[in-house]
């Protein structure tokens, strides 16, 4: 009797009362690519609805300044976060890429606020062309200080409606309706590593201090979102779930680590399909 107690205790969907699940699994879908996080120990979690997904616990696009007086630096785990939320966002929409834009304001503009603006400006001109234009952006500053964007984009590289050619230099596509400097376009056309080696070029592990509670980076809305599970293997429904999610899918990375905050051993894969 004791045993069924027991039992019945693990299954995190009978915890109705406290409001609180618990799970040894994070699964994480990124369109094609699945992310797994396997701990060493239950974790518990409050029950926000009916679901397990709860895609605000991957987004982490506002970093904000911690609530210290005079602090200027950022928690570790949320610029981890961060980095970890923009690449799911690349690889959730990996099938859509297919150039790498490079967008640079020829004044010394070191107001981000001020750059977003023209940024902003620059995408809806380009969507009142397309409204389907999808696009996953990082801002930068350069070495002088002035603020550069750069993009993942769905436009075709040889679309004559947002790309152009300068006569003296035909070999280089620019883009149209950037009035603010120099453009600069790479063709990706779907290649994964291409894709996750630029958004893991330019999203480093510092941030710079001028992007304290401002965006990392921007996105469109069209764009896919990962999806997020969160799974107790002690309870069949889950690991019935787990068995049939990860079925026919190949293992591409897999690692272990020690999260420096809870001190216990956490094993990652990602899988493909």
């Amino acid at each position: 009797m004791q045993n069924n107690i027991g039992a019945s205790l693990l299954d995190s969907k009978l915890i109705v009362t406290t409001n609180i699940e618990t799970y040894d699994v994070k699964l994480v879908c990124c369109g094609k690519y699945v992310q797994l996080y396997t701990f060493e120990n239950k974790k518990f979690k409050k029950i926000k609805n009916d679901k397990d997904i709860n895609i605000k616990d991957i987004d982490t696009n506002n970093l904000k300044k911690m609530n210290h007086k005079d602090s200027d630096t950022i928690l570790p785990k949320n610029i981890i976060r961060s980095k970890l939320a923009c690449q799911r966002l690349a690889k959730c929409n990996s099938k859509d890429w297919k150039t790498f834009i490079t967008l640079t304001i020829a004044e010394n503009l070191t107001d981000i606020d001020k750059a977003n603006k023209r940024f902003r400006y620059f995408i809806d001109k380009v969507k009142r062309i397309d409204k389907d234009i999808k696009y996953l952006c990082i801002p930068e500053f350069q070495k002088r200080g002035a603020v550069h964007y750069h993009l993942l984009t769905n436009i075709d590289i040889n679309d004559k409606r947002f790309m152009y050619v300068q006569d003296d230099n035909p070999k280089y596509k620019h883009v149209k309706y950037w009035i603010d400097g120099f453009t600069k376009v790479d063709n990706v056309d779907n290649n994964i590593k291409k894709i996750i080696g630029y958004i893991s070029k330019y999203m480093t592990k510092e941030i710079d201090k001028r992007l304290y509670s401002h965006h990392r980076y921007f996105y469109s809305r069209n764009l896919g979102k990962p999806s997020v599970n969160f799974l107790n293997l002690n309870n069949p429904t889950h690991l019935e779930f787990y068995h049939k999610f990860i079925k026919n899918k190949t293992v591409i990375y897999e690692n272990q680590y020690l999260d420096i905050y809870t001190k216990e051993t956490i094993k990652f894969q990602e899988l493909m399909e």
